[in-house]
């Protein structure tokens, strides 16, 4: 273009835009630049990856919300879409949506469906506001990796100390006395309860009782022993009402002798009825013996043929030892 025509064109320009018709053409050039700069900064290329689905998408949203809600994606609310759903949206920009998996809690005798997409357990629970005591149990453990479908299960532990006392029950302690008939007793000192004091830990499992532990167990009070004597004395009444006290009864063999009058035993005695050979390792000498069929005698003499449960009777004449001849007799040891 020459001197002449640029001197020209902006006269020209000068003088069209002074009509109407150039104003309406300016304007629409005006409304077309700006226009086509509006729309150029409003339509964004985002790419949306759902679940590990990746899609491209062209929008003219502002906000990453705005554009799910266009394309009809659905969240619920422990979905986890980065960047967060207020965020402006950006030409190029990355939205990443991950879906939450459901997981079922049984604790407090309910199950409860946490949907999440929380890495640990222990998170879950933050999650879903569920409180773990120091010693509660739980099936699996607190960093253990979760994924959909998991079941966990939660025991509720709770202890309590309770103090319990009881009695101690006191021993019976028997001592014989040789001086009282069989069957009688005689209370010497009675007995007495002790006293303990016990401190129990009952653990609960879930609101019922699994174990209870002493853990202190303290004699409040030491019992008292019953002292009982008890008679060892055997009580005879022979069949002329006669009554002795014995301490012993043995089943003897019994044999018959005579000797002439004024013999001596063995211990020195006179012979006479009542007078018993014995074996001194069985029956000591000097012993009071009360036999069956014969009555009552003494210990007072030996014999080469009276060894072990054997004793031998005086009889004042040898027909009545005869007559006796050898039986099998009880032999009372008497008091």
């Amino acid at each position: 273009m020459d001197a002449s025509n640029r001197r020209i064109w902006p006269g020209a320009f000068t003088e069209l835009i002074k009509k109407p018709v150039g104003i309406l053409i300016l304007a629409a050039l005006v409304i077309l630049l700006v226009g086509t700069t509006v729309y150029v900064n409003l339509k964004k290329q985002v790419t949306i990856t759902d679940n590990g689905k990746t899609v491209a998408v062209t929008t003219f949203k502002s906000s990453v919300k705005d554009l799910l809600a266009e394309k009809n994606i659905k969240l619920r609310k422990e979905d986890e879409v980065t960047p967060s759903i207020d965020s402006k949206l950006k030409n190029g920009m990355k939205v990443s949506i991950k879906r939450a998996y459901p997981m079922v809690i049984h604790v407090d005798g309910k199950d409860i469906t946490i949907y999440t997409v929380k890495p640990t357990l222990k998170d879950v629970l933050a999650q879903g506001k569920i409180i773990l005591s120091p010693i509660d149990k739980i099936s699996t453990p607190l960093d253990s990796k979760t994924y959909s479908g998991m079941n966990v299960t939660i025991t509720r532990v709770n202890e309590k100390v309770i103090t319990q006392d009881e009695d101690i029950a006191f021993n019976v302690q028997t001592i014989q006395n040789d001086n009282m008939i069989r069957g009688q007793t005689l209370v010497v000192q009675e007995g007495q309860n002790g006293k303990r004091e016990k401190t129990i830990k009952i653990t609960y499992e879930d609101g019922k009782e699994v174990s209870r532990q002493v853990i202190k167990d303290v004699v409040v009070q030491n019992p008292i022993t019953k002292i009982v004597q008890v008679g060892t004395l055997g009580l005879l009444t022979t069949s002329r009402g006669e009554t002795y006290r014995y301490r012993e009864m043995k089943i003897m063999d019994a044999t018959g002798y005579d000797a002439p009058p004024g013999s001596l035993t063995y211990s020195g005695a006179t012979v006479g009825r009542g007078i018993i050979a014995v074996d001194p390792r069985v029956i000591p000498l000097g012993t009071r013996l009360y036999v069956e069929g014969y009555g009552p005698g003494v210990a007072a003499d030996i014999g080469e043929a009276i060894k072990g449960n054997i004793i031998d009777l005086f009889f004042t004449s040898y027909r009545e030892a005869c007559n006796w001849g050898r039986r099998t007799v009880r032999v009372y040891i008497l008091k």
